[in-house]
């Protein structure tokens, strides 16, 4: 089966393989995926800038017209050299056309092309999957956000072209200020780099002037409002998570682990009459979500917590099903539980 392991694209992109002129890239992180589709692009030896030497079409596209992929693939060069078909926007649909036409050109492709084809997260099971897996001549490569070391490998890549150095304090309050998403997450190294121009190492002073805590701030704030039953703020307070890429699945686990902590300590409030205060500031939270804690902890039950732990543990499985509607399940998620704290808090529910 040509495939890759998620730990093991970076190494698979670093040396070009013509062998697999077929490429699949999927993932929940639009931004890594249609990244790491520009480096196999880049990686094809096609003149990216020759309009008869690469183009663009879009999954729906193809899917209608399955005939276009393979006239275009099947174009020889106007002068000679590789030509690159990409495609892009394929989500988390069937595409059965499209799979059919993938599969065709992975057991037969022609010379001298490579075809990219850019998908949201894909199943196993999934058309455009099997499709490719199957295929001699085709590689599906799994793109997931950024975590540990491949975040630092982005930074140590970015800073070594701006010749910065980075320190251990800065480079640590950088990783917990970046998004989801990897495009986004460049951007915001980029700028940082920019910012300290002229200069040797990057400061924390520099990181916290400069990078947006999107990743961490944002999502906390967006959690407090729908624990706290602050509905009105959570509209604002998606828009700049989605505009700064946040993937669906980091806001949905984060809420999960947040009514999580708060079902153990509302149950030393119930069950060994701890008052709220004291549970809240045994789990040390950050000074500025500390009155969200308590706020939250006043509100919710143990039963009313069980409950909405059911709802979000649903969320998550239909985003998995779904999972191009995944933002908007996500969002109906948070105003859901802002509604019902805004009830419950009406009736005084969680008061110890």
């Amino acid at each position: 089966m040509a495939q890759r392991k998620a730990g093991e694209v970076e190494a698979f992109l670093s040396r070009p393989d013509t062998s697999f002129p077929v490429v699949l890239l999927y993932g929940p992180d639009s931004g890594l995926v249609a990244e790491r589709a520009a480096r196999v692009a880049a990686l094809s030896g096609a003149d990216l800038g020759d309009p008869f030497s690469a183009v663009t079409l879009s999954a729906d596209e193809v899917e209608k017209d399955a005939g276009r992929l393979f006239d275009e693939a099947r174009t020889v060069s106007m002068f000679g050299g590789r030509r690159l078909v990409r495609i892009r926007g394929a989500g988390g649909g069937t595409y059965r056309a499209l799979a059919g036409a993938l599969a065709e050109l992975g057991a037969q492709p022609p010379p001298e092309v490579t075809v990219v084809i850019e998908a949201g997260d894909l199943k196993p099971s999934s058309p455009l999957r099997a499709a490719v897996e199957k295929a001699r001549a085709a590689m599906a490569l799994p793109c997931y956000p950024d975590e540990g070391r491949a975040l630092d490998g982005m930074i140590d890549a970015e800073m070594q072209a701006a010749s910065l150095k980075i320190g251990r304090e800065a480079r640590e309050a950088l990783r917990e200020r970046l998004g989801a998403n990897r495009l986004a997450s460049r951007g915001e190294v980029r700028k940082l780099a920019l910012y300290c121009l002229g200069q040797t190492e990057v400061s924390l002073a520099d990181v916290e002037a400069v990078v947006g805590d999107v990743s961490s701030e944002t999502v906390d704030e967006a959690v407090d409002a729908a624990a706290s039953g602050e509905v009105k703020r959570l509209p604002e307070l998606l828009e700049r998570l989605a505009s700064a890429g946040t993937a669906p699945f980091a806001l949905q686990q984060a809420v999960l682990r947040h009514f999580q902590a708060l079902q153990l300590m509302r149950e030393r409030v119930e069950r060994h009459n701890d008052s709220i205060p004291r549970v809240v500031e045994a789990r040390r939270p950050n000074f500025r979500r500390k009155p969200a804690f308590e706020a939250a902890l006043g509100t919710w039950t143990l039963e009313a917590l069980a409950r909405a732990l059911a709802r979000i543990e649903a969320a998550i499985l239909a985003t998995r099903k779904e999972a191009p509607l995944a933002s908007a399940i996500v969002a109906d998620l948070l105003i859901g539980l802002a509604v019902e704290a805004a009830r419950l808090r009406s009736r005084g529910a969680g008061r110890g």
